[in-house]
C-alpha cells in the first residue's frame, strides 16, 4: 500500500513531535513546569500543518510544484531543530 502525501507529512510530524519531546525532557532536561507549557504550543504548532493539508482535496486543488510531501517535510523539520536549538543555547 502507497503512502499519500498527507500521510507522509503527517508522519514526519509525529516523529519530529515525539523527538523534540524526547530531547527536551531527557536530553536538554528542561524544567516539568517550562516543558508542560511549552509542549502544547509545539503540538498546535505540529498539528496545524495535518490540519491544513487534510482540509484539502487532491482532486478539486489544482496541484503546483510545491505542493509535494517533501516541501511541507522541510519546515517541519526546520521547526524541530530551531525549537531544539532555542533551548540547547
Amino acid at each position: 500500500m502507497e503512502l499519500t502525501g498527507q500521510q507522509r507529512v503527517s508522519i514526519v510530524a509525529a516523529v519530529c513531535l515525539i523527538s523534540l519531546t524526547v530531547i527536551l525532557k531527557n536530553v536538554l532536561r528542561i524544567p516539568p513546569q517550562v516543558f508542560s507549557r511549552d509542549i502544547i504550543v509545539y503540538i498546535i504548532i505540529y498539528s496545524s500543518f495535518w490540519i491544513f493539508l487534510s482540509s484539502r482535496k487532491d482532486e478539486v486543488v489544482k496541484r503546483s510544484r510545491f505542493d509535494t510531501p517533501l516541501f511541507w517535510s522541510l519546515p517541519i523539520i526546520a521547526i524541530t531543530m530551531a525549537i531544539t536549538a532555542l533551548y540547547a543555547i
